[in-house]
């Protein structure tokens, strides 16, 4: 999602390079997972990695360069001894078969130009983990001008913790920075604007949007028991989203234009159909999240195989 977001790379494009980064270079953890955290002995090697980061007992043949935009915040982490257990980062109970991806302790070398913008994502995001958090006054102001109150909204970046590790140490922009006030201090009112504007429709998606959409599907759906089931799960897995996108562009569900993904007459012609003869179930996210409830109910032995098996032939005779 991020590399789609940041550098529009495609789902496939994205894991394809994770792969390679994993599998040629050896320079990442296995890609394939959405764990977002790491074993809870996994501290020593965590502090070999961020040694190798700082570019300190390297041997020759890396790219130093790649190494030397992170050798601060390496070097800071160890230095604070901020690299400290802590159960947001170490947790066995929020892995499954693979942890979170981050560096490995192989040097970067050879890398392309699309693989050193992923690995400096996740080195970054690995880096920016252990610093502490960043902290701003948030301030709301009222104003009131003919006794009617107005709203403004600001902060003001006091310590930009983990900011620090993508270059953020200050302020970005006219990101709400006040004008010093005094508490009931009388302000001139120059002039009042009233901007008419209008209600823009949802944007399209783009790979980003809808990986996400994908990933919260159970957010859609009404039943509760259905919506629990689904939770955490959504449409496809972590390995197969990206290749579920790729095959409704192969067959010309949609087009790729830009970032954006539009949908092809053929596939209304789909829905169209598909609703027009009655068999909603295959259009809706609801229909994995009933296999989905099934399939842990019979996980708990209060549903047999067979059962699901006579159901699902069933479904497919109607359709």
């Amino acid at each position: 999602r991020e590399a789609n977001s940041r550098f529009g790379f495609s789902a496939k494009a994205t894991l394809g390079l994770a792969q390679a980064l994993y599998e040629k270079h050896k320079v990442l953890t296995y890609p394939r997972t959405d764990a977002r955290a790491l074993p809870e002995d996994y501290l020593p090697t965590v502090k070999e990695t961020l040694k190798m980061l700082t570019g300190e007992g390297v041997g020759k043949g890396h790219d130093e360069t790649i190494l030397a935009r992170y050798s601060p915040c390496a070097h800071q982490i160890l230095a604070r001894n901020w690299a400290l257990p802590n159960k947001r980062i170490f947790n066995n109970a929020k892995i499954s078969d693979h942890f979170a991806i981050i560096p490995t302790l192989q040097a970067p070398k050879h890398l392309s130009e699309p693989e050193q913008k992923l690995y400096d994502m996740v080195v970054k995001r690995f880096l920016a983990v252990f610093y502490p958090a960043a902290e701003s006054l948030i301030t709301t102001r009222i104003t009131r001008v003919e006794g009617e109150p107005f709203k403004t909204e600001g902060k003001v970046l006091v310590n930009p913790g983990w900011l620090a590790v993508y270059g953020r140490e200050t302020q970005e922009g006219n990101e709400g920075n006040l004008v010093a006030v005094q508490p009931g201090e009388k302000v001139h009112t120059d002039e009042v604007l009233i901007n008419a504007t209008e209600t823009r429709p949802p944007a399209r998606y783009s790979e980003a949007t809808l990986l996400s959409a994908m990933e919260g599907a159970g957010k859609m759906v009404d039943d509760e028991e259905l919506k629990a089931a689904m939770a955490g799960r959504g449409l496809g897995t972590p390995a197969t989203r990206a290749q579920i996108i790729e095959n409704l562009i192969g067959e010309q569900y949609m087009l790729r234009e830009g970032r954006e993904l539009i949908p092809t007459a053929k596939a209304f012609s789909l829905m169209t159909l598909l609703n027009g003869l009655g068999i909603k179930e295959l259009t809706q996210p609801e229909l994995t999240g009933d296999w989905e409830w099934k399939l842990g109910r019979i996980e708990k032995g209060d549903f047999t195989r067979d059962e699901f098996m006579r159901e699902s032939a069933e479904m497919t005779r109607h359709i």
